[in-house]
């Protein structure tokens, strides 16, 4: 009650994410205002209410920079002093950061907890897991680069692009609940150890499942799926697969067969690329490895 004043640069409280930062600047019941920052090719994106939800009425201010609207409004590029408003969206819209942008955020629906809770734990788990795993810090952002390459390629529309920019970063985070000793065995595996490894997907279904980024959930559920049969947990087959966990499954090849470990020295690109090609229309869908092969080719330029 009364009056409180927030000092200039100060703010209730601060998280640092992969995209950028968010500042607390005002919280009450109804309303939040937050001032954030989003790096150059990170996207901000505003998101339906979920079922039993009640839709948030959101306003952003662009201060700083420049954001890209997605093509369903025409790929306008939005500049400092744009007004972004949203209320009862039907299906998520991104807009990609095309320099490092500052804006200021209020919205009916408080999220920053959300955020700095939920995905900052869960992005934080996703790279430690990797890096236990032998792969650089930087695995789980390139993954997602190009997932959504891949997605864009395909034509995916917005929701689905949504839950893969989630679900390619968070694919292993269920790795987590797997016993260390079981992840760094030296040794084979044996039927036991192996059997609780194939779980690690469903255990990420289970961590995505009570957060905003739930959508995600069956992407990370079924990225280790493939269309013989011979993935796991399901042992699904062909259509029975999400097109976004084949994206996943692919993007996570190609990066597995590219990437120095401890023990292994990284294929080239087109060795990776040559691999795939032998996998399609067996263990992986002929048109998302064609996709795939595009995106690359598209980032590499």
């Amino acid at each position: 009650m009364g009056l409180s004043i927030v000092p200039s640069g100060a703010s209730l409280e601060s998280v640092a994410t992969k995209a950028g930062t968010l500042d607390l600047l005002s919280s009450a019941p109804g309303i939040e205002l937050v001032r954030g920052t989003l790096k150059r090719g990170e996207r901000l994106n505003f998101v339906p209410a979920g079922p039993g939800e009640v839709g948030a009425h959101e306003v952003c201010l662009l201060t700083d920079g420049t954001l890209v609207a997605p093509d369903t409004l025409g790929a306008q590029r939005l500049s400092a002093g744009s007004l972004i408003t949203s209320e009862g969206l039907l299906e998520p819209v991104s807009f990609t950061a095309e320099t490092f942008v500052r804006f200021v955020y209020i919205t009916s629906s408080p999220m920053f907890h959300h955020i700095s809770r939920d995905m900052n734990e869960l992005r934080r788990l996703a790279v430690e897991i990797e890096v236990r795993d032998g792969y650089t810090a930087d695995h789980c952002e390139r993954l997602q680069r190009l997932s959504y390459a891949t997605g864009l390629e395909l034509g995916l529309n917005p929701s689905q692009l949504y839950a893969l920019d989630f679900g390619s970063y968070l694919h292993d985070v269920g790795k987590v609940r797997v016993p260390v000793a079981i992840l760094t065995k030296p040794s084979a595996l044996d039927a036991g150890e192996w059997a609780i490894i194939k779980r690690h997907p469903s255990f990420g279904r289970e961590m995505l499942e009570p957060t905003f980024m739930r959508a995600a959930s069956p992407i990370v559920e079924q990225h280790h799926e493939r269309s013989d049969g011979s993935g796991y947990p399901f042992g699904l087959t062909e259509n029975e697969i999400l097109v976004e966990s084949a994206i996943v499954a692919v993007a996570d090849t190609y990066d597995a067969m590219t990437s120095d470990r401890p023990y292994c020295r990284g294929r080239s690109s087109a060795e990776a690329l040559a691999e795939l090609d032998s996998l399609a229309g067996t263990r992986l869908p002929k048109e998302v490895v064609r996709a795939f092969r595009s995106a690359v080719s598209q980032l590499q330029e």
